[in-house]
C-alpha cells in the first residue's frame, strides 16, 4: 500500500500472512476513509486473498465448514454493526459442496462512531477466527489486528482501499419487494417460487442458479433444480436438510443468478425471506 510516510503510522492495514502457523489464508484489516468523523459511519473491511485451491466460508457454510468471525474491542461509545458478507458461491470441501469464497473477497463492517468523540485518534482492535480449507482445513483462532486511525472535521476516502469497496459493495445481496417469494416444505423438500414483475420477463432456461441456506434448513451438498412455469414463475426444488431447524417461520438466504443470464430486473444476489 503506498501512503505518505506522515500516515504510515495510522493508516498501514493490519496484514498478516499466517504462514508461521501453517495457514494459508492472507486477511488484512483494512478502512475505507483515511479518518475518523464524529457521529459518522466508519466502514472497516477483512479483505481475504485464498491461494489457489483453498477457500473460507460464508456467514452460514452449509453442510460443513466454519464462518469467519470478529470479536471487536471497541474504543468507548463506538459500536460494530453486522458483517456485510458478498454473496457467496458454492465451493468443494473434499466431495462436499459447501457456501463460501475463492480468491479474494471483502467482509464489511459498519463501524458506528460517537457523536462527542473528542481524542486525536483512535484504535478499533479485532479478533478474527477462521477457517482456510484446501486439500486440508487450516483454522486460525482470535487473531489480533488492529487499525489506529486520526479524528477529523470529516472523514477523507482512502484512495488505496475505495477500490476494493467498491468492488465488493455490489456483491452485498439485497432485498426487492418487486420479486413475489414463496415456500413450501414436506417430505424432505423444499419449493421455493419467485415471482419477478410481469414487466421483467424471464428465460425460459434458468440454468445456474442457486439458492444459499442463511440457517442450514436446505443441504449444500444436494443437486438443485430449476423451471420457468407458464406465467414466469421461478419454481427450485431444495433438499431438506439432516439437520435443519424442526419449525422454521421463514426460509432466509440467498439465490444468486448467474453472470450473463437476464435476471428479469432482479438483483443478481437477491436476499430472501419467505414466510411458510
Amino acid at each position: 500500500m503506498r501512503l505518505t510516510a506522515l500516515f504510515s503510522a495510522l493508516f498501514v492495514p493490519a496484514l498478516l500472512h499466517a504462514q508461521n502457523a501453517g495457514n494459508p489464508l492472507e486477511v488484512r484489516l483494512i478502512s475505507a476513509t483515511r479518518s475518523i468523523s464524529a457521529g459518522k459511519t466508519l466502514n472497516l473491511g477483512l479483505h481475504l486473498r485464498h491461494p489457489a485451491g483453498s477457500h473460507s466460508y460464508w456467514k452460514h457454510p452449509g453442510i460443513v465448514g466454519l464462518p469467519t468471525t470478529v470479536e471487536w474491542e471497541l474504543p468507548a461509545g463506538f459500536k460494530a454493526g453486522e458483517i456485510e458478507w458478498p454473496a457467496p458461491a458454492m465451493v468443494m470441501m473434499a466431495c462436499y459442496e459447501t457456501q463460501g469464497y475463492e480468491g479474494e473477497t471483502l467482509l464489511m463492517i459498519p463501524i458506528t462512531v460517537p457523536e462527542g468523540l473528542t481524542a486525536k485518534s483512535a484504535t478499533l482492535a479485532a479478533k478474527v477466527s477462521w477457517m482456510c480449507c484446501g486439500k486440508t482445513c487450516m483454522p486460525a483462532m482470535k487473531v489480533p489486528f488492529s487499525i489506529t486511525l486520526p479524528v477529523a472535521a470529516s472523514a477523507e476516502a482512502d484512495p488505496a482501499t475505495q477500490p476494493m469497496f467498491k468492488k465488493f459493495r455490489p456483491l452485498v445481496p439485497v432485498s426487492n419487494p418487486a420479486c413475489k417469494t414463496g415456500v413450501t416444505r414436506s417430505e424432505g423438500n423444499i419449493v421455493l417460487t419467485l415471482k419477478p414483475s410481469p414487466l421483467n420477463p424471464v428465460p425460459k432456461e434458468p440454468g445456474g442458479i442457486r439458492f444459499f441456506t442463511a440457517d442450514g434448513q436446505v443441504n449444500s451438498n444436494e443437486k438443485q433444480t430449476t423451471d420457468v412455469l407458464p406465467d414466469g414463475t421461478i419454481r427450485m426444488r431444495l433438499v431438506l436438510s439432516e439437520h435443519a431447524p424442526k419449525n422454521p417461520a421463514t426460509l432466509p438466504g440467498v439465490v444468486v443468478f448467474p453472470a450473463g443470464w437476464q435476471s428479469g430486473g432482479l438483483p443478481m444476489q437477491l436476499e430472501i425471506n419467505p414466510a411458510y
